[in-house]
């Protein structure tokens, strides 16, 4: 049985007013990159198996960014507090390939990101901390090999 048109036109306006409510959360014309739910590869550096969590993820799984300040409906915003705008970041990369991130904000000029990553692991997991000089809607990328990961965050204050 099909709706009558009065029951469409109800219903588009609630998704309309839906989707609306969501793109409040952050600024006009940031996209932030949607959190997967996923198991990370094992690997020998992490202490027991890896468990599942929230992680953004190359097509081709080889290089992961651990999202562990993400929630189902947080939408992608990074929330800072007054500490700073940094934040510890775990990343699976393909082994022994070094890891290189950049990090640009898109909606206002600002200094670059500020990747901090230790040397000497040698197995895929790769710990990190990333510093954003300013909230607002940064690209995050990174490179690993002939590897690539990018996504957006919007960095706001609590």
């Amino acid at each position: 049985m099909i709706a009558p048109p009065h029951k469409h036109i109800a219903c588009l306006g609630l998704l309309a007013a839906l989707l609306t409510g969501c793109a409040a959360t952050v600024a006009e014309g940031c996209m932030p990159s949607p959190v997967v739910w996923d198991q990370p590869p094992d690997d020998p550096a992490v202490g027991g198996a890896p468990q599942p969590g929230h992680y953004f993820v190359n097509s081709d799984k080889s290089i992961w960014a651990s999202a562990w300040w993400a929630a189902e409906d947080a939408h992608g915003v990074w929330d800072v507090d007054a500490q700073g705008y940094g934040i510890k970041v775990g990343w699976f990369r393909p082994e022994g390939a070094a890891l290189h991130i950049s990090g640009r904000r898109l909606d206002a000029p600002a200094a670059p990101l500020v990747a901090q990553i230790p040397c000497c692991y040698p197995t895929r997991f790769q710990a990190t901390a990333l510093i954003f000089p300013t909230e607002g809607c940064w690209q995050v990328e990174a490179r690993a090999g002939d590897r690539e990961l990018s996504f957006v965050v919007w960095v706001s204050e609590d």
